[in-house]
Order: structure tokens, then C-alpha cells, then sequence
């Protein structure tokens, strides 16, 4: 399933939510946006889903029937995802005779490809305020370089308008 926790970069024309019935409204064109198939969640207006799975905008877990988490993605990458949920359910398979299955901790860190230009078009949307936002964001934690490419975008974007 997916939870809508909050918008993570509002601007002029997708504000942050006000009341619950602009939240819903805001996660079914998030739904009609971007197909997506799953089922849909929404948090409350404070937030107590996100808080309690790390507030970052993101996130994707699988979480077992006995309620452990088993999968945790600080961003959501579908492939990794498709991945994680065809090895999950091939382990829910009968073992041989004598043998089971135990869990273990594996650290890795996995690279996604990054549209840098849908990403920032589909940012756009919610307005300009949205982007500058985004791009002083990604200076403040990553540096200027880390958004040389973004301020790049967003000049060439202002100019042709």
C-alpha cells in the first residue's frame, strides 16, 4: 500500500495542506497523476505515520504479517522494491526437509537512475516557490555543485517563458 504522508514540496499552486480534505484531495491526483495501482493511505494532518518512520518525503518499507520491517529505503525505487517483494515471497516457499529459513542484516547501498528533468517538471507543478525551495535545499545539505545542474534547469526554465 502506499501512505500519503504529506506534500513534500509545496509552492504557489500545491499548498501545504490546510485541512484533512485537502490532504485527500491532494493523494487522489497524486493517484490519478501517476497511476498509481496501490492502495492508498493517508496520514493525518499531524503526521504521526511519517514521524514514526523517519519524515523523510520517500520512504518505502515492507513491513511482514508479524510486523517486523524486513525492507527500508530512505527513497522509493520501484525496481528495488519489485525486487525486494519477488525475493520476500519466494522465501514464504516450503524449505527442504530439516531446513529453515532465518533472517540476517544486510547493508547496501544500491544506485537509481535519476530524472533530474521529469523530477523537476513534476516539482514545477506544484510552483515556482516549489522549486526555488528544492534547489536552496539541495545547496544547504549537499553544497552549491549538487545543484549546479538543478539552478542550471530552473534559469533556462525562467528565461524561455
Amino acid at each position: 500500500m502506499f501512505v500519503y504522508t504529506r506534500e513534500a514540496h509545496p509552492g504557489e499552486t500545491q499548498h501545504a495542506h490546510g485541512t484533512f480534505d485537502d490532504k485527500l484531495a491532494a493523494a487522489r491526483r497524486i493517484v490519478d497523476r501517476w497511476g498509481i495501482s496501490r492502495r492508498m493511505l493517508v496520514d493525518d494532518l499531524e503526521g504521526p505515520v511519517h514521524r514514526a518512520y523517519g519524515l523523510l518525503p520517500n520512504m518505502s518499507f515492507v513491513i511482514s504479517k508479524g510486523g517486523f520491517v524486513i525492507y527500508k529505503a530512505n527513497w522509493t525505487d520501484p525496481d528495488h522494491l519489485d525486487l525486494v517483494v519477488r525475493r520476500t515471497v519466494e522465501e514464504l516457499q516450503p524449505t527442504p526437509e530439516g531446513r529453515r529459513r532465518v533472517p540476517f542484516t544486510v547493508e547496501w547501498v544500491p544506485r537509481r537512475l535519476r530524472d533530474d528533468d521529469g523530477f523537476m517538471e513534476g516539482l514545477l507543478e506544484s510552483g515556482p516557490q516549489a522549486v526555488e525551495e528544492y534547489i536552496s535545499a539541495v545547496t544547504a545539505v549537499n553544497g552549491a555543485g549538487a545543484a549546479r545542474r538543478l539552478q542550471s534547469w530552473w534559469d533556462a526554465k525562467r528565461s524561455a517563458t
